[in-house]
Formats: C-alpha cells, sequence, structure tokens
C-alpha cells in the first residue's frame, strides 16, 4: 500500500497563516490616485512606522 502523504504549510486547504486579532483582514479596497499623490501616501505611512494599508485604514477612520 501506498503511504498516505502528510501535508504541511501551504500544501492543503486551510493550511496557510492564521489569522491574528479579534477579526481576521479578509477584504480589500482600492483607490485611485495620481503617482505623486501614491508616492505622498506612501512617505506619510513610512513617517508613522505604518504600512500603506494601516496608514489608510487609520487615516480614514480618524485614529491618526
Amino acid at each position: 500500500m501506498a503511504e498516505e502523504k502528510k501535508y504541511s504549510g501551504y500544501g492543503y486547504h486551510g493550511g496557510g497563516r492564521k489569522a491574528k486579532g479579534g477579526e481576521p483582514r479578509t477584504c480589500t479596497m482600492s483607490i485611485v490616485c495620481t503617482r505623486s499623490e501614491k508616492e505622498k501616501i506612501k512617505q506619510d505611512a513610512n513617517e508613522y512606522n505604518l504600512s500603506v494599508s494601516e496608514y489608510c485604514t487609520k487615516k480614514l477612520l480618524d485614529k491618526l
């Protein structure tokens, strides 16, 4: 009989990294801006030591 394969890591459904915190981040949102606006957003996020996603979310929710 063939030996059953033991999967680990990302090799099967549900095998990825588990979400941390209370609510997993599973949705996306897109914005349209100019290249210069995009660079300004990236610079501002860097000043706060945040990812662009974290920066935009906090800024839009008035938490910065």
